[in-house]
């Protein structure tokens, strides 16, 4: 014993051992016992319990345990040799028994002031209890070290009632649901000198009881579940009522079974009318309890039980509220993409692992067969296991895909929408985990947004597949080589899922020498516009190839359109023929119905402005009669012919538009650039002329006409 002025100190040393914590809690309850401090006993030695379970579990040397009696207070020093092992404000890990630390959050809300001190060669951890009401002031930091880290407490509130753990000032309700639980059943067992105890605490949507603490040999009981009226948990008939069975070998408790347990004895947790959970504790030794521990342990339920209620039902708000912040994300991520593949891809992902741990999607076809679509795996190094597992399942009667051949738990949950099935979504858990409870529903939940989602995928993507249809009508899916002249060609439909417009090209072959070509505008945009474009380029096409000329060719064209009643769309478009012969001479010739005249360019006078060629006539489809008259155009070897759809010149950027001063400073910029190249330049130019989105299709056709002796080749894919 170490004695100055005012100042009385008992201390003892412990080896780093599970079993000090006991030792040292008799010796703090020892110490304070004869010095008269009845009152600071249950909070003091509790403490004491923590600290040193913390030096035990982090520390690992040996630590000095002191008691401190100083004027005006009492102290708990606990100094162990690891001072580079920092505390955590927070739960602790299970140093391996019965006992748990719970960091520094019972010593906070018990003592009055605590602190941790760092040294070279030591920690040293305290907490003081106030004898008087006090004033903290600076000589409550130890030494004034930098290295010291202090926390200033009131002195706690009592809770109402009796105390039948001794817990003293401790509010449970100042602590974790986990950590309160935990502390509740460690102090029973240590109260009832019982080999274990645990905790059952109801779990309403399943109408069963979850073990959620445990201490001492009932540790393997973790996480377990019994139903309503099976042994060791509420009776049916008398639930209001403790239990007491003093040999588990004459009358079995399947939950026990396999520890190494004779006696128990079980106490309502009951709260405004109902049940809500169970108290055990148990011994090694049969007939261990008397009636007298069954109603000190009913005492204890029921201080415990208000306090067990509230915690209990923060903990469930504050989980079903991450579940609905957890579904809102997840319709956000399924709302954020209508492609097939890749929303199928994200329910998988979002699903997994926080639900499952892997999961397979699987879509009906034509027949209603489940045609595996996507299969993922928390653990990437097990996703071709699970693949081929879930591809090798057969369908069930039913339709569902059968549970594939894996251990562990299955679901199999109907992708249904709009009143039918349109998949199932199975999903893998670890054995002895089944899905239910919030996990269930949850997962219920978003398969119907996942289902919603992917039909709405599906869907767009076979919009998407017409769409392409559609382009593969509008536009040559091979241009053809013209001896000595090349070809540049670019389309871009409007609209953000838009794959076909009511914008047009076409160049193709006439014989002997001869090539057509056309550029065309409906009016409006979208896939009705598509088919009438599709309807016009091909109807052109045939009746040039069987030798009507270009004039006639419109006509006829006009009067098919006026067939088609209201179906019938305006349309502009520029159609011509190139004929090239030996000599190397180009002809054109073209009629403008309706369209913007097509831009020639001399690009052997760099400099030279670029003019318009063709005159405008009747655009198709306004007029029942039309007349149109063929135009030659004079051009040379090495100029250019583009054409442009009024997309191109209508480009808007605010009160601008990008109009012929655009094409022609685009035009003039490109002089030495290919067919190909200069088509591509147009449109990015015109694309950047204005942030926002363009509104009407685009389409472009550059034709040079280029120098020397023609050479005759083959056709061309685009």
């Amino acid at each position: 014993m170490a004695m100055s002025t005012g100042v009385k100190t008992l201390s003892r040393t412990f080896e780093p051992a599970p079993t000090s914590v006991s030792e040292a809690r008799r010796f703090a309850r020892r110490v304070l016992a004869d010095w008269g401090f009845e009152d600071l006993l249950d909070d003091a030695v509790l403490l004491t319990s923590e600290l040193v379970t913390n030096a035990v579990t982090h520390a690992g040397t040996p630590m000095t345990v002191a008691v401190v009696r100083e004027a005006d207070r009492v102290r708990i020093d606990v100094v162990d040799q690891h001072p580079t092992r920092v505390l955590p404000v927070g739960a602790n890990a299970r140093p391996g028994i019965g006992e748990h630390g719970r960091g520094l959050l019972i010593t906070s809300a018990l003592a009055t002031a605590w602190g941790v001190e760092y040294r070279k060669d030591h920690k040293r951890v305290w907490a003081a209890f106030a004898l008087v009401e006090e004033a903290l002031g600076p000589e409550d930091s130890t030494d004034g070290s930098p290295f010291d880290q202090v926390v200033r407490r009131r002195p706690p509130s009592s809770d109402a009632g009796p105390d039948p753990l001794g817990l003293g000032g401790l509010a449970l309700n100042q602590l974790p649901l986990t950590d309160m639980l935990q502390l509740v059943v460690d102090q029973t067992r240590e109260r009832f000198a019982a080999d274990a105890a645990y905790l059952l605490l109801e779990d309403e949507m399943e109408d069963r009881f979850v073990v959620s603490a445990t201490s001492g040999t009932a540790a393997p009981l973790q996480g377990r579940s019994v139903r309503r009226g099976e042994a060791g948990a509420p009776s049916l008939k008398a639930a209001f009522r403790p239990l007491a069975i003093n040999d588990l070998r004459a009358t079995p408790v399947e939950l026990l079974r396999g520890l190494d347990l004779r006696s128990l004895t079980t106490a309502p947790v009951a709260f405004d009318g109902r049940v809500i959970g169970t108290l055990a504790v148990a011994r090694s030794d049969a007939a261990g309890f008397t009636t007298e521990h069954g109603a000190q342990l009913q005492r204890v339920a029921d201080w415990a039980a208000p306090s067990v209620d509230r915690a209990s039902t923060r903990a469930a708000d504050g989980e079903r509220r991450a579940w609905l912040a957890y579904q809102a994300e997840a319709s956000v991520m399924l709302a954020s993409s209508l492609d097939l593949e890749t929303t199928t891809a994200m329910t998988g992902q979002i699903l997994v692992p926080r639900l499952a741990t892997w999961c397979g999607i699987y879509l009906n076809d034509a027949r209603d067969q489940p045609r595996l679509q996507f299969a993922w795996h928390a653990d990437e190094q097990q996703l071709d296991a699970v693949q081929a597992a879930l591809e090798a399942a057969e369908p069930e009667t039913s339709g569902a895909p059968a549970a594939p051949d894996v251990q562990g738990e299955i679901a199999v949950l109907p992708l249904e929408v709009r009143n039918r099935v349109i998949g199932w979504l199975t999903l893998g858990r670890p054995e002895g985990e089944p899905l239910r409870r919030e996990r269930l529903l949850v997962a219920q939940s978003l398969t119907r947004r996942a289902a919603l989602a992917i039909d709405n995928a599906r869907a767009h993507t076979e919009l998407q597949d017409i769409g392409q249809s559609l382009q593969r009508s509008l536009l040559p899916a091979v241009l053809p080589e013209i001896p000595g002249i090349d070809i540049g060609v670019g389309y871009e439909p409007t609209g953000e899922f838009n794959d076909a417009g009511g914008d047009f090209y076409d160049v193709f072959t006439l014989g002997s020498g001869r090539w057509g070509f056309m550029v065309g505008d409906v009016c409006g945009v979208g896939t009705e516009a598509a088919a009438v474009a599709g309807m016009s380029r091909h109807t052109v096409r045939a009746l040039m190839r069987a030798g009507i000329p270009i004039a006639p060719t419109l006509e006829r064209l006009n009067a098919a359109i006026g067939d088609e009643g209201p179906r019938g769309r305006f349309i502009t478009m520029v159609c011509g023929t190139i004929e090239v012969s030996a000599a190397s001479r180009v002809r054109l010739r073209l009629v403008c119905a309706g369209h913007p005249p097509p831009f020639l360019v001399d690009r052997s006078r760099p400099g030279a402005p670029v003019r318009r060629v063709g005159r405008p006539q009747s655009l198709l489809g306004v007029l029942d009669t039309v007349d149109y008259i063929e135009e030659d155009v004079t051009v040379e070897r090495g100029d250019r012919i583009v054409i442009v759809t009024d997309g191109i010149l209508e480009r808007r950027a605010d009160d601008l538009m990008f109009e012929e001063s655009g094409v022609e400073a685009a035009l003039s910029g490109s002089l030495d650039a290919g067919a190909q190249a200069t088509a591509d330049q147009l449109l990015r130019a015109v694309t950047e002329f204005s942030a926002v989105p363009h509104y009407d299709d685009m389409a472009v056709l550059v034709l040079d006409l280029g120098k020397g002796t023609p050479q005759l080749s083959a056709p061309r894919e685009r």
